[in-house]
């Protein structure tokens, strides 16, 4: 990555991510290795991977509280392994060249065309075999804790869309449905930290006093 620098910043979707894409086809280009993709990875840039979201966010701006349970300083990565890159336009990698996908909390903030154009563009890229590990808020726990249906719309939980932002909320078994629909073989629920794939690191979310650790899915779609 060196001669190359990192924009500072992107406010918004409708940014240029032009330059960002054609430095991860270069990347991918030179790289013997299956890569290991780290999506919607907020401040936690990883070592080894290629970690993407809309913008570069320093740990440093973050809570201290927000850092515990984070790897070592070992594992974390620099400004040269973060792409600002909107991965909703698709991702700029051949097809099969990824050994692992990973994102926690990223799911549920796209609607739902735009998580299914995922889930197809995570496939694409994985190599036949690959684990896409997919830990995103469950809509049946969430309603269970919070609703009461008896009372109709009075009683519905909304701040799974009004407070979180959330567009679209899975379920295992839509979650299931959807990964079936765009070519994944199977699907193994499982828990936190539990993924079939010893590549895929440790996870923080749902972090403490946000959820339940039940109130996540925590799945592995396997190519």
């Amino acid at each position: 990555m060196r001669g190359f620098k990192v924009p500072e910043t992107y406010e918004s979707a409708a940014y240029d991510d032009s330059q960002e894409r054609e430095r991860l086809a270069a990347l991918a280009a030179r790289s013997e290795a299956p890569l290991r993709l780290h999506l919607g990875c907020g401040p936690r840039v990883l070592a080894g991977w290629v970690n993407i979201d809309l913008a570069y966010q320093p740990l440093s701006n973050f809570p201290e509280s927000y850092a515990q349970g984070l790897d070592g300083a070992e594992a974390r990565g620099s400004r040269a392994d973060f792409f600002a890159i909107d991965v909703t336009r698709g991702l700029p990698l051949r097809d099969g060249c990824a050994e692992v996908v990973f994102h926690e909390d990223f799911l549920e903030h796209l609607s739902q065309r735009d998580a299914v154009g995922f889930l197809a563009e995570a496939h694409r890229v994985l190599a036949p075999g690959g684990v896409h590990r997919v830990n995103s808020p469950n809509l049946v726990s969430s309603m269970r804790d919070h609703s009461d249906f008896s009372r109709g719309l009075a009683g519905t939980y909304t701040d799974e869309w009004d407070r979180w932002h959330h567009h679209n909320i899975f379920t295992p078994r839509y979650l299931e449905e959807v990964a079936a629909m765009v070519g994944y073989s199977r699907v193994a629920f499982n828990s936190r930290n539990a993924s079939i794939s010893p590549l895929v690191v440790k996870e923080l979310r749902p972090t403490p006093g946000d959820r339940p650790e039940d109130g996540n899915i925590f799945a592995d779609l396997v190519k």
